[in-house]
Protein backbone atom coordinates (compact mmCIF):
# COMPACT_ATOMS: atom_id res chain seq x y z
CA UNK A 1 0.00 0.00 0.00
CA UNK A 2 1.36 3.21 -0.77
CA UNK A 3 1.01 6.14 1.84
CA UNK A 4 -1.62 8.79 1.19
CA UNK A 5 1.08 12.49 1.21
CA UNK A 6 -0.14 14.69 3.22
CA UNK A 7 -1.67 18.07 0.68
CA UNK A 8 1.60 20.10 2.68
CA UNK A 9 4.02 17.16 0.97
CA UNK A 10 3.09 18.05 -2.36
CA UNK A 11 6.16 19.80 -3.76
CA UNK A 12 5.03 23.26 -5.07
CA UNK A 13 5.33 22.82 -8.88
CA UNK A 14 2.67 20.45 -8.24
CA UNK A 15 0.76 22.27 -6.14
CA UNK A 16 0.65 25.25 -8.83
CA UNK A 17 0.18 22.53 -11.90
CA UNK A 18 -3.02 20.75 -10.44
CA UNK A 19 -4.46 24.60 -8.69
CA UNK A 20 -4.22 25.77 -12.79
CA UNK A 21 -5.78 23.15 -13.93
CA UNK A 22 -8.60 22.90 -11.85
CA UNK A 23 -8.92 27.07 -12.13
CA UNK A 24 -8.78 26.25 -15.72
CA UNK A 25 -11.30 23.53 -16.28
CA UNK A 26 -13.86 26.14 -13.57
CA UNK A 27 -13.45 28.96 -16.25
CA UNK A 28 -13.15 27.13 -19.36
CA UNK A 29 -15.84 23.93 -18.47
CA UNK A 30 -19.19 26.07 -19.99
CA UNK A 31 -17.87 27.22 -23.13
CA UNK A 32 -16.48 23.63 -23.82
CA UNK A 33 -19.68 21.99 -23.03
CA UNK A 34 -21.12 24.10 -25.56
CA UNK A 35 -18.72 23.27 -28.41
CA UNK A 36 -18.90 19.62 -28.18
CA UNK A 37 -22.82 19.44 -29.28
CA UNK A 38 -22.55 19.41 -33.07
CA UNK A 39 -24.25 21.92 -35.75
CA UNK A 40 -27.69 20.53 -36.85
CA UNK A 41 -27.35 18.95 -39.99
CA UNK A 42 -29.98 20.66 -43.13
CA UNK A 43 -29.35 22.99 -46.06
CA UNK A 44 -29.65 26.47 -45.77
CA UNK A 45 -32.38 28.55 -46.92
CA UNK A 46 -30.44 29.64 -49.76
CA UNK A 47 -29.21 26.18 -50.82
CA UNK A 48 -33.03 25.09 -50.61
CA UNK A 49 -34.01 28.05 -53.10
CA UNK A 50 -30.72 27.34 -55.51
CA UNK A 51 -31.98 23.77 -55.91
CA UNK A 52 -35.92 24.81 -56.23
CA UNK A 53 -34.02 27.29 -59.11
CA UNK A 54 -32.28 24.04 -60.38
CA UNK A 55 -35.27 21.85 -60.54
CA UNK A 56 -37.69 24.10 -62.18
CA UNK A 57 -34.74 25.46 -64.48
CA UNK A 58 -34.62 21.54 -65.40
CA UNK A 59 -38.19 21.08 -65.73
CA UNK A 60 -38.61 24.52 -68.24
CA UNK A 61 -35.38 22.82 -70.58
CA UNK A 62 -37.60 19.20 -70.60
CA UNK A 63 -40.65 20.98 -71.47
CA UNK A 64 -39.34 23.27 -74.05
CA UNK A 65 -37.23 20.56 -75.65
CA UNK A 66 -40.20 17.96 -75.66
CA UNK A 67 -42.25 20.75 -77.47
CA UNK A 68 -39.22 20.92 -79.80
CA UNK A 69 -39.76 17.52 -80.51
CA UNK A 70 -43.14 17.31 -80.94
CA UNK A 71 -43.04 20.62 -83.64
CA UNK A 72 -40.34 18.54 -85.22
CA UNK A 73 -42.46 15.52 -85.72
CA UNK A 74 -45.79 17.33 -86.86
CA UNK A 75 -43.03 19.18 -89.40
CA UNK A 76 -41.56 15.79 -90.41
CA UNK A 77 -45.57 14.10 -90.62
CA UNK A 78 -46.06 17.56 -92.69
CA UNK A 79 -43.09 17.18 -95.12
CA UNK A 80 -44.23 13.91 -96.09
CA UNK A 81 -47.95 14.40 -96.42
CA UNK A 82 -46.96 17.09 -99.11
CA UNK A 83 -44.49 14.70 -100.47
CA UNK A 84 -47.61 12.02 -100.65
CA UNK A 85 -50.23 14.30 -101.94
CA UNK A 86 -47.46 15.63 -104.49
CA UNK A 87 -47.28 11.78 -105.29
CA UNK A 88 -50.98 11.71 -105.64
CA UNK A 89 -51.18 14.69 -108.30
CA UNK A 90 -48.29 13.16 -110.60
CA UNK A 91 -51.02 10.10 -110.50
CA UNK A 92 -53.82 12.15 -111.61
CA UNK A 93 -51.93 13.40 -114.75
CA UNK A 94 -50.60 9.79 -115.72
CA UNK A 95 -54.38 9.27 -115.78
CA UNK A 96 -55.36 12.08 -117.53
CA UNK A 97 -52.22 11.64 -119.89
CA UNK A 98 -53.33 7.70 -120.58
CA UNK A 99 -56.53 9.12 -121.51
CA UNK A 100 -55.43 11.85 -124.15
CA UNK A 101 -52.94 9.32 -125.54
CA UNK A 102 -56.07 6.72 -126.18
CA UNK A 103 -58.17 10.28 -127.75
CA UNK A 104 -55.25 10.77 -129.98
CA UNK A 105 -55.19 7.31 -131.02
CA UNK A 106 -58.87 7.27 -132.25
CA UNK A 107 -58.75 10.52 -133.10
CA UNK A 108 -55.86 9.45 -135.55
CA UNK A 109 -57.44 6.38 -136.59
CA UNK A 110 -61.13 8.16 -137.80
CA UNK A 111 -58.89 10.81 -139.61
CA UNK A 112 -57.09 7.87 -141.52
CA UNK A 113 -60.53 6.20 -142.06
CA UNK A 114 -62.00 9.63 -143.49
CA UNK A 115 -59.32 10.37 -145.65
CA UNK A 116 -59.50 6.81 -146.44
CA UNK A 117 -63.29 7.56 -147.65
CA UNK A 118 -62.50 10.60 -149.55
CA UNK A 119 -59.58 8.77 -151.36
CA UNK A 120 -62.35 6.78 -152.77
CA UNK A 121 -65.20 9.07 -153.59
CA UNK A 122 -62.34 10.84 -155.48
CA UNK A 123 -61.64 7.84 -157.19
CA UNK A 124 -65.23 7.48 -158.01
CA UNK A 125 -64.95 11.17 -159.41
CA UNK A 126 -62.36 10.36 -161.75
CA UNK A 127 -63.82 7.25 -163.03
CA UNK A 128 -67.13 9.15 -163.93
CA UNK A 129 -64.54 12.18 -165.85
CA UNK A 130 -63.23 9.67 -167.86
CA UNK A 131 -66.02 8.08 -168.99
CA UNK A 132 -67.29 11.70 -169.71
CA UNK A 133 -64.13 11.96 -171.90
CA UNK A 134 -64.95 8.88 -173.83
CA UNK A 135 -68.36 9.96 -174.66
CA UNK A 136 -67.49 13.28 -175.62
CA UNK A 137 -67.30 15.38 -172.66
CA UNK A 138 -70.98 14.26 -171.81
CA UNK A 139 -72.92 11.66 -170.51
CA UNK A 140 -75.83 12.89 -171.49
CA UNK A 141 -75.08 14.41 -174.98
CA UNK A 142 -78.01 13.78 -177.97
CA UNK A 143 -75.28 11.52 -179.98
CA UNK A 144 -76.77 8.92 -177.87
CA UNK A 145 -80.21 9.45 -178.60
CA UNK A 146 -79.19 9.34 -182.80
CA UNK A 147 -77.71 6.35 -182.36
CA UNK A 148 -79.96 4.92 -181.01
CA UNK A 149 -81.58 1.33 -183.07
CA UNK A 150 -85.56 2.20 -182.21
CA UNK A 151 -87.72 3.83 -179.41
CA UNK A 152 -87.28 0.77 -176.83
CA UNK A 153 -83.47 1.42 -177.23
CA UNK A 154 -83.83 4.88 -177.02
CA UNK A 155 -85.76 4.98 -173.66
CA UNK A 156 -83.31 2.19 -172.71
CA UNK A 157 -80.48 4.58 -173.19
CA UNK A 158 -82.38 7.84 -171.72
CA UNK A 159 -82.93 5.54 -168.65
CA UNK A 160 -79.08 4.48 -168.45
CA UNK A 161 -78.10 8.28 -169.08
CA UNK A 162 -80.40 9.28 -166.07
CA UNK A 163 -79.36 6.78 -163.83
CA UNK A 164 -75.47 7.73 -164.69
CA UNK A 165 -76.39 11.58 -164.38
CA UNK A 166 -77.73 10.85 -160.56
CA UNK A 167 -74.61 8.54 -159.98
CA UNK A 168 -72.07 10.97 -160.91
CA UNK A 169 -74.80 13.86 -158.72
CA UNK A 170 -74.35 11.32 -155.50
CA UNK A 171 -70.43 10.86 -156.27
CA UNK A 172 -69.80 14.70 -156.32
CA UNK A 173 -71.79 14.94 -153.23
CA UNK A 174 -70.03 11.83 -151.26
CA UNK A 175 -66.66 13.02 -152.02
CA UNK A 176 -67.25 16.54 -150.95
CA UNK A 177 -69.07 15.38 -148.03
CA UNK A 178 -65.88 12.68 -147.60
CA UNK A 179 -63.86 15.72 -148.18
CA UNK A 180 -65.35 17.91 -145.45
CA UNK A 181 -65.28 14.75 -142.91
CA UNK A 182 -61.80 14.38 -143.55
CA UNK A 183 -60.89 17.90 -143.12
CA UNK A 184 -63.10 18.04 -139.45
CA UNK A 185 -61.44 14.30 -138.61
CA UNK A 186 -57.67 16.18 -139.46
CA UNK A 187 -58.31 18.30 -137.16
CA UNK A 188 -59.93 16.39 -134.12
CA UNK A 189 -56.64 14.61 -134.39
CA UNK A 190 -54.24 17.63 -134.52
CA UNK A 191 -56.32 18.96 -131.49
CA UNK A 192 -56.09 15.70 -129.66
CA UNK A 193 -52.38 15.06 -130.34
CA UNK A 194 -52.14 18.95 -129.16
CA UNK A 195 -54.06 17.85 -126.22
CA UNK A 196 -51.65 14.88 -125.53
CA UNK A 197 -48.30 16.76 -125.26
CA UNK A 198 -49.66 18.88 -123.36
CA UNK A 199 -50.87 15.96 -121.09
CA UNK A 200 -47.38 14.68 -121.65
CA UNK A 201 -45.78 18.04 -120.56
CA UNK A 202 -47.77 18.26 -117.12
CA UNK A 203 -46.71 14.47 -116.36
CA UNK A 204 -43.54 15.08 -116.76
CA UNK A 205 -43.86 18.15 -114.80
CA UNK A 206 -45.56 16.06 -112.29
CA UNK A 207 -43.34 13.76 -112.05
CA UNK A 208 -40.51 15.99 -111.39
CA UNK A 209 -42.50 17.78 -108.89
CA UNK A 210 -43.33 14.59 -106.90
CA UNK A 211 -39.45 13.34 -107.17
CA UNK A 212 -38.43 16.41 -105.85
CA UNK A 213 -41.20 16.35 -102.98
CA UNK A 214 -39.77 12.94 -101.84
CA UNK A 215 -36.23 13.85 -102.04
CA UNK A 216 -37.05 16.98 -99.93
CA UNK A 217 -39.11 14.74 -97.30
CA UNK A 218 -36.00 12.36 -97.60
CA UNK A 219 -33.57 15.07 -96.65
CA UNK A 220 -36.11 16.45 -93.84
CA UNK A 221 -36.47 13.22 -92.69
CA UNK A 222 -32.64 12.54 -92.02
CA UNK A 223 -32.17 16.37 -90.67
CA UNK A 224 -35.23 16.21 -88.37
CA UNK A 225 -34.81 12.84 -86.60
CA UNK A 226 -31.09 13.86 -86.27
CA UNK A 227 -32.47 16.79 -84.26
CA UNK A 228 -34.39 14.88 -82.22
CA UNK A 229 -31.99 11.90 -81.44
CA UNK A 230 -29.94 15.17 -79.95
CA UNK A 231 -32.59 16.48 -78.09
CA UNK A 232 -33.56 12.89 -76.95
CA UNK A 233 -30.15 12.74 -75.64
CA UNK A 234 -30.58 16.26 -73.70
CA UNK A 235 -33.65 15.12 -72.22
CA UNK A 236 -31.86 11.66 -70.74
CA UNK A 237 -28.84 13.83 -69.43
CA UNK A 238 -31.30 15.85 -67.65
CA UNK A 239 -34.29 13.25 -66.65
CA UNK A 240 -31.29 10.83 -65.91
CA UNK A 241 -32.73 8.19 -68.32
CA UNK A 242 -31.60 6.85 -71.71
CA UNK A 243 -32.19 8.16 -75.42
CA UNK A 244 -34.14 5.06 -76.16
CA UNK A 245 -36.27 5.58 -73.01
CA UNK A 246 -36.85 9.17 -74.03
CA UNK A 247 -37.28 8.82 -77.87
CA UNK A 248 -40.32 5.78 -76.65
CA UNK A 249 -41.38 8.26 -74.48
CA UNK A 250 -41.52 11.14 -77.47
CA UNK A 251 -43.22 8.60 -79.81
CA UNK A 252 -45.71 7.78 -77.06
CA UNK A 253 -46.52 11.73 -76.52
CA UNK A 254 -47.36 12.08 -80.40
CA UNK A 255 -49.31 8.78 -80.49
CA UNK A 256 -51.39 10.45 -78.00
CA UNK A 257 -51.71 14.00 -79.50
CA UNK A 258 -52.78 12.35 -82.50
CA UNK A 259 -55.39 10.11 -80.58
CA UNK A 260 -56.54 13.08 -79.17
CA UNK A 261 -56.52 15.09 -81.87
CA UNK A 262 -58.77 11.67 -83.42
CA UNK A 263 -61.36 12.00 -81.03
CA UNK A 264 -62.13 15.30 -80.86
CA UNK A 265 -62.56 15.29 -85.00
CA UNK A 266 -64.60 11.95 -83.73
CA UNK A 267 -66.32 14.27 -81.21
CA UNK A 268 -67.09 17.07 -84.05
CA UNK A 269 -68.38 14.59 -86.98
CA UNK A 270 -70.53 12.74 -83.87
CA UNK A 271 -71.98 16.58 -83.55
CA UNK A 272 -72.71 16.78 -87.18
CA UNK A 273 -74.50 13.54 -87.28
CA UNK A 274 -76.09 13.90 -84.28
CA UNK A 275 -77.52 17.53 -85.63
CA UNK A 276 -78.74 15.84 -88.95
CA UNK A 277 -80.30 13.07 -87.38
CA UNK A 278 -82.12 15.45 -85.53
CA UNK A 279 -83.10 17.56 -88.65
CA UNK A 280 -84.04 14.44 -89.69
CA UNK A 281 -86.51 13.27 -87.12
CA UNK A 282 -88.16 16.75 -87.41
CA UNK A 283 -88.32 16.32 -90.84
CA UNK A 284 -89.81 12.90 -91.09
CA UNK A 285 -92.01 13.82 -87.93
CA UNK A 286 -93.55 16.79 -89.91
CA UNK A 287 -93.87 14.62 -92.63
CA UNK A 288 -95.67 12.19 -90.83
CA UNK A 289 -97.89 14.50 -88.95
CA UNK A 290 -98.76 15.49 -92.45
CA UNK A 291 -99.82 12.10 -93.91
CA UNK A 292 -101.66 11.33 -90.37
CA UNK A 293 -104.02 14.95 -90.98
CA UNK A 294 -104.46 14.19 -94.48
CA UNK A 295 -105.43 10.42 -93.92
CA UNK A 296 -107.54 11.72 -90.97
CA UNK A 297 -109.53 13.97 -93.69
CA UNK A 298 -109.37 11.31 -96.21
CA UNK A 299 -110.74 8.46 -93.65
CA UNK A 300 -113.05 11.45 -92.89
CA UNK A 301 -114.29 12.11 -96.38
CA UNK A 302 -114.50 8.12 -96.86
CA UNK A 303 -116.76 7.51 -93.83
CA UNK A 304 -118.94 10.37 -95.04
CA UNK A 305 -119.27 8.83 -98.26
CA UNK A 306 -119.50 5.42 -96.73
CA UNK A 307 -122.76 6.77 -94.94
CA UNK A 308 -124.11 8.41 -97.75
CA UNK A 309 -123.83 5.02 -99.57
CA UNK A 310 -125.11 3.20 -96.39
CA UNK A 311 -128.22 5.66 -96.28
CA UNK A 312 -128.71 5.10 -100.17
CA UNK A 313 -128.87 1.25 -99.45
CA UNK A 314 -130.91 1.33 -96.54
CA UNK A 315 -133.56 3.53 -98.68
CA UNK A 316 -132.80 1.55 -101.61
CA UNK A 317 -133.82 -1.85 -99.05
CA UNK A 318 -136.78 -0.40 -97.31
CA UNK A 319 -138.38 0.87 -100.69
CA UNK A 320 -137.55 -2.80 -102.18
CA UNK A 321 -139.23 -4.81 -99.50
CA UNK A 322 -142.17 -2.46 -99.32
CA UNK A 323 -142.21 -3.78 -102.70
CA UNK A 324 -141.99 -7.33 -101.86
CA UNK A 325 -138.18 -7.91 -103.10
CA UNK A 326 -135.15 -7.96 -101.10
CA UNK A 327 -131.60 -7.86 -102.12
CA UNK A 328 -128.33 -7.04 -100.79
CA UNK A 329 -124.91 -6.00 -101.93
CA UNK A 330 -121.42 -6.98 -100.93
CA UNK A 331 -118.20 -5.72 -101.20
CA UNK A 332 -114.47 -6.83 -101.61
CA UNK A 333 -111.08 -5.56 -100.67
CA UNK A 334 -108.46 -6.41 -103.21
CA UNK A 335 -105.07 -8.34 -101.69
CA UNK A 336 -103.14 -6.42 -100.42
CA UNK A 337 -99.55 -6.63 -102.46
CA UNK A 338 -96.69 -8.69 -101.46
CA UNK A 339 -93.77 -6.63 -99.73
CA UNK A 340 -91.22 -6.20 -101.33
CA UNK A 341 -87.69 -8.52 -100.82
CA UNK A 342 -85.25 -6.71 -98.93
CA UNK A 343 -82.10 -5.89 -100.69
CA UNK A 344 -79.54 -7.96 -100.85
CA UNK A 345 -76.02 -7.32 -98.86
CA UNK A 346 -73.35 -6.25 -100.85
CA UNK A 347 -71.36 -8.48 -102.25
CA UNK A 348 -67.06 -8.81 -102.64
CA UNK A 349 -66.47 -6.64 -99.50
CA UNK A 350 -65.16 -9.20 -97.39
CA UNK A 351 -62.30 -9.77 -100.70
CA UNK A 352 -61.82 -6.44 -100.55
CA UNK A 353 -61.49 -5.98 -96.78
CA UNK A 354 -59.18 -9.56 -96.49
CA UNK A 355 -56.73 -7.97 -99.44
CA UNK A 356 -56.86 -4.87 -97.61
CA UNK A 357 -55.79 -6.44 -94.42
CA UNK A 358 -53.32 -8.99 -96.10
CA UNK A 359 -51.04 -5.37 -97.54
CA UNK A 360 -50.45 -4.12 -93.58
CA UNK A 361 -46.89 -3.66 -93.23
CA UNK A 362 -45.99 -3.31 -96.88
CA UNK A 363 -44.52 -0.03 -97.59
CA UNK A 364 -45.71 3.24 -99.03
CA UNK A 365 -44.22 4.22 -102.43
CA UNK A 366 -45.77 6.76 -104.53
CA UNK A 367 -47.23 6.13 -107.84
CA UNK A 368 -47.07 1.91 -106.46
CA UNK A 369 -49.85 -0.66 -107.11
CA UNK A 370 -48.36 -3.65 -105.81
CA UNK A 371 -47.69 -5.93 -105.04
CA UNK A 372 -44.96 -5.64 -102.48
CA UNK A 373 -45.43 -1.54 -102.24
CA UNK A 374 -48.99 0.81 -102.23
CA UNK A 375 -49.55 4.63 -102.24
CA UNK A 376 -52.74 5.03 -101.37
CA UNK A 377 -55.35 5.34 -104.31
CA UNK A 378 -53.01 2.44 -105.76
CA UNK A 379 -54.32 0.24 -102.31
CA UNK A 380 -58.07 0.94 -102.64
CA UNK A 381 -57.94 0.37 -106.42
CA UNK A 382 -56.29 -3.08 -106.12
CA UNK A 383 -58.36 -3.89 -102.65
CA UNK A 384 -61.58 -3.18 -105.16
CA UNK A 385 -60.58 -4.97 -107.76
CA UNK A 386 -60.59 -8.72 -105.71
CA UNK A 387 -64.72 -7.83 -105.96
CA UNK A 388 -64.36 -6.93 -110.36
CA UNK A 389 -64.56 -3.37 -109.84
CA UNK A 390 -62.42 -0.89 -111.20
CA UNK A 391 -61.44 2.26 -109.58
CA UNK A 392 -58.93 5.09 -111.49
CA UNK A 393 -55.56 4.91 -109.77
CA UNK A 394 -55.94 8.58 -108.44
CA UNK A 395 -58.19 9.91 -105.38
CA UNK A 396 -59.79 12.73 -107.71
CA UNK A 397 -61.24 9.73 -109.96
CA UNK A 398 -61.87 7.51 -106.97
CA UNK A 399 -64.02 10.47 -105.74
CA UNK A 400 -65.66 10.86 -109.03
CA UNK A 401 -66.08 7.56 -109.72
CA UNK A 402 -67.91 6.13 -106.24
CA UNK A 403 -71.66 7.42 -104.49
CA UNK A 404 -71.66 9.69 -101.89
CA UNK A 405 -72.31 8.49 -98.46
CA UNK A 406 -72.37 10.00 -95.26
CA UNK A 407 -69.44 9.60 -93.09
CA UNK A 408 -72.18 8.61 -90.20
CA UNK A 409 -73.60 6.35 -92.88
CA UNK A 410 -69.99 4.56 -93.80
CA UNK A 411 -69.91 0.66 -94.40
CA UNK A 412 -66.72 -1.47 -94.24
CA UNK A 413 -64.98 -1.27 -97.85
CA UNK A 414 -66.21 2.53 -98.28
CA UNK A 415 -63.85 4.92 -99.23
CA UNK A 416 -62.87 8.22 -96.86
CA UNK A 417 -61.55 11.20 -98.41
CA UNK A 418 -58.92 14.18 -97.24
CA UNK A 419 -58.32 17.68 -98.49
CA UNK A 420 -60.04 20.48 -99.33
CA UNK A 421 -62.65 19.16 -101.92
CA UNK A 422 -63.63 15.75 -103.72
CA UNK A 423 -61.99 16.20 -107.33
CA UNK A 424 -58.84 17.87 -105.49
CA UNK A 425 -58.39 14.77 -102.66
CA UNK A 426 -55.06 14.35 -101.91
CA UNK A 427 -55.35 10.88 -99.72
CA UNK A 428 -57.72 8.14 -99.64
CA UNK A 429 -58.17 5.26 -97.01
CA UNK A 430 -60.35 1.89 -97.19
CA UNK A 431 -63.05 1.86 -94.43
CA UNK A 432 -63.57 -1.23 -92.06
CA UNK A 433 -65.80 -0.16 -89.54
CA UNK A 434 -65.99 1.03 -85.69
CA UNK A 435 -64.03 4.53 -87.18
CA UNK A 436 -60.83 2.52 -88.41
CA UNK A 437 -59.34 2.44 -91.84
CA UNK A 438 -56.51 0.92 -93.98
CA UNK A 439 -54.14 3.37 -95.33
CA UNK A 440 -51.39 3.65 -97.11
CA UNK A 441 -50.10 6.69 -95.56
CA UNK A 442 -47.24 8.87 -96.96
CA UNK A 443 -43.32 7.95 -98.08
CA UNK A 444 -41.56 6.30 -94.55
CA UNK A 445 -44.58 4.73 -93.26
CA UNK A 446 -46.01 1.30 -93.84
CA UNK A 447 -49.91 0.42 -94.28
CA UNK A 448 -51.41 0.32 -91.62
CA UNK A 449 -55.02 0.54 -89.03
CA UNK A 450 -55.61 3.58 -88.56
CA UNK A 451 -58.59 6.03 -87.59
CA UNK A 452 -60.03 8.02 -90.00
CA UNK A 453 -60.72 11.14 -87.47
CA UNK A 454 -58.84 13.69 -89.17
CA UNK A 455 -58.82 17.67 -90.01
CA UNK A 456 -58.89 17.28 -93.29
CA UNK A 457 -61.51 14.47 -93.14
CA UNK A 458 -64.00 14.80 -96.22
CA UNK A 459 -67.85 14.82 -94.74
CA UNK A 460 -68.80 12.35 -97.86
CA UNK A 461 -67.35 9.27 -98.40
CA UNK A 462 -67.47 7.09 -101.57
CA UNK A 463 -69.01 3.89 -102.19
CA UNK A 464 -67.93 1.85 -105.32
Amino acid sequence: MFDRPTPGAWPLAARLTLGGLCALALATGPIASATAKPDPVFPSQKQVDTAKAKVVTTQDQVAALTAQYQAASAQLDSVQEAASAAGEAYNGAKLLLDQRTAAAARAAEAAAQARSASDDAEKAIRQFAALAYQQDGSLGNVSAFMSASGPQDMVDRATALDTMGELRTAAYAKADAASQNAAAAQRNATLAAGQQQQASDQAAKALADAQAQATQAAAAATQIQGQQTQMASELASLQKTSVEVEQARQAGLRAEAIARAAAEEAARQARIAAEKAQRERTRKAAEEAARAKAAAELAAKQAAQAKRVADAATAAARKKRSQGHSGGSSTSRPPSKPSQPAPSPRGGVSAVLAYARAQVGKWYVWGAAGPNTFDCSGLTMMAWRQAGVYIDHYTGSQYNETRRVAISDLQPGDLVFYGDSGPTSHHVGLYIGGGQMIEAPHTGAQVRYASIYRSDLLPYGGRP
